[in-house]
């Protein structure tokens, strides 16, 4: 049972740059980790509604493997300084899990 996350950030006008800089940081530690690195996607163009700045997504193999990741995440003090900073300069995070079927 694939599971697939998506993380939707919503940056502080004025912050994107800074905002997908961390993103960035976020998967160089995860790498560097020998965690999933996921996948950065950003905007093509006008979207209707509320779009995030940029999505970052990444895919499991079942949930075990997705409670991992997360243990790893909140014992990771690197990755915990980098998610703390990327909380200063969001507007709107929101956190999407699926079941791929």
């Amino acid at each position: 049972m694939t599971i697939v996350v998506q993380n939707r950030y919503f940056i502080k006008p004025g912050q994107e740059d800074e905002g997908l800089a961390t993103r960035r940081r976020a998967s160089q530690v995860r790498a560097d980790e020998e965690r999933p690195i996921g996948r950065i996607m950003v905007s093509e163009g006008p979207q209707e509604g509320a779009a995030p700045t940029f999505v970052w997504e990444c895919e499991y193999a079942d949930l075990d493997a997705r409670q991992v990741d997360l243990d790893w995440a909140g014992g990771s003090a690197a990755f915990t300084a980098v998610r703390q900073h990327m909380g200063t300069l969001l507007d709107n995070f929101e956190r999407l899990t699926f079941r791929v079927v």
